[in-house]
């Protein structure tokens, strides 16, 4: 499979004639599916543009995954915004200096919001899977009167993984239950310990788990260009072995957001070799990735590398 990533992509201001175009471009250059994304803001804000995405997108002949976004502080996804369940909710968070707000995993409330959200999703829109991108926070430690009750008065980053693991195997089995036929994916970051990774991969219910990566540096304004994250070929072996412990099929997802276009030479030439050189059972590109300094020359790269790799085979 291989899938166009959008990440916020026509949430709020949405013209249809310009989502058939992209669309249809998708699917001429050999994707099979668009991933979309859907925060709290969208189940707020904009329910019916969602709706006319996903009809338009199977219109086009793609099928569409949903990612589910920052949802409870506890995913990534698009966009960049703290939970705001959890804003309204503080009772239910994890009292630290994260970032933003996380909500305790082993709140039961927490739980069944997180499962209404989902059942919402599921049984208003035509979806074909869902992809889980990078659980976020998965050993921080937490003492919430829920969490002690669960692990006792000292739990431990292993304890965490546990719960977060817990947490997901309900959540992923509710999604599939409510449809069977959903194929729902799972990826993590390189730096998560693999105490957890080995533990959430063998989620029952998971048909595809990897890692994301890069193949460029990147630059997000006016810095200096640097080398801002991992390279995606780094995490390659662990995705195979974490796989075959657990009995799934590979996924990878290239990031190319922040891409300066002195990185261009660059990332054609690592995207062509990783093409020849890595085969994912499951393979995300970004489409339009956001903040990048030439977004129509980083889509024409694109082109020419699924062209010569993917689409003719």
């Amino acid at each position: 499979m291989i899938s166009a990533y959008c990440l916020d992509y026509n949430n709020w201001v949405c013209i249809p004639r310009h989502v058939k175009e992209d669309f249809k471009e998708m699917a001429d250059m050999g994707y099979d599916a668009v991933c979309l994304t859907f925060s709290e803001s969208e189940m707020t804000y904009a329910r019916r543009t969602f709706e006319i995405l996903v009809d338009m997108a199977h219109q086009e002949g793609l099928k569409v995954n949903v990612i589910p976004s920052r949802i409870g502080g506890r995913f990534a996804g698009a966009p960049l915004m703290p939970s705001l369940w959890a804003a309204n909710h503080s009772e239910y968070c994890i009292k630290g200096d994260y970032y933003w707000p996380v909500v305790c995993l082993e709140s039961e409330a927490v739980r069944d919001w997180m499962k209404d959200f989902m059942k919402t999703l599921i049984m208003d829109y035509e979806l074909d899977g869902i992809i889980w991108d990078e659980p976020k926070a998965p050993t921080l430690i937490s003492h919430h009167p829920d969490t002690i009750r669960r692990f006792g008065e000292n739990p431990t980053e292993e304890n965490m993984a546990v719960g977060y693991c817990e947490f997901f195997d309900d959540l992923t089995a509710y999604c599939h239950n409510l449809n069977p036929k959903l194929v729902q994916t799972l990826f993590c970051i390189k730096g998560e310990r693999e105490f957890f990774t080995e533990r959430i991969s063998r989620n029952k219910e998971i048909t595809y788990f990897g890692y994301d990566g890069n193949l460029s540096r990147q630059r997000r304004f006016k810095e200096a260009i640097c080398d801002s994250k991992y390279r995606i070929e780094s995490v390659w072996d662990r995705t195979l072995k974490e796989c075959n412990q657990a009995g799934k099929k590979t996924f990878a997802l290239v990031e190319t957001m922040h891409m300066p276009r002195e990185e261009h030479y660059n990332f054609e030439y690592n995207l062509n070799a990783y093409l020849e050189n890595y085969h994912p059972d499951h393979l995300s590109l970004y489409y339009y990735a956001h903040n990048a300094d030439d977004p129509e020359g980083l889509n024409e790269i694109i082109k020419r590398a699924m062209k010569k790799y993917i689409k003719n085979k």
